[in-house]
């Protein structure tokens, strides 16, 4: 199960907080994915760390653009299984006003589903149709 998550799955963070850092390194322990952080500027130094690649973000980069980028770096891998998971109020907000436009492409998870173990959808073949 966990080499075909590591090929299916692709954990995208939004917001750079501990909670975000923590997340990934739990995503890395337990189904070997790494995750990618999308952020103005990283909690700690990610690049000394194997299981985060950091996308950063423009401060101006917000709303319907950064929407638009999700989007973009969503449907350049269609084979893969995106996961966006806000780690912040404020980009809990911004997953929750953009739903229509990322749920095409991303399984919008709690932060709070992963501390328990769970995901909404490990695999593609478990996406409703």
């Amino acid at each position: 199960m966990k080499e075909q998550l590591n090929r299916v799955m692709v954990p995208v963070l939004l917001g750079s907080s501990a909670k975000a850092m923590q997340i990934a390194r739990a995503l890395y322990l337990r189904y070997d994915v790494v995750s990618h952080l999308y952020c103005a500027r990283p909690v700690i130094l990610p690049y000394l760390l194997s299981y985060v690649r950091v996308v950063r973000v423009p401060s101006y980069m917000q709303g319907e653009l950064l929407c638009r980028d999700l989007v973009s770096f969503a449907s350049e891998y269609p084979d893969l299984l995106f996961c966006l998971i806000p780690c912040t109020v404020q980009d809990k907000a911004f997953c929750m006003a953009h739903a229509a436009e990322l749920e095409p492409y991303y399984i919008i998870s709690e932060p709070e589903q992963l501390s328990r173990g769970t995901l909404s959808y490990l695999t593609k073949e478990e996406l409703p149709t």
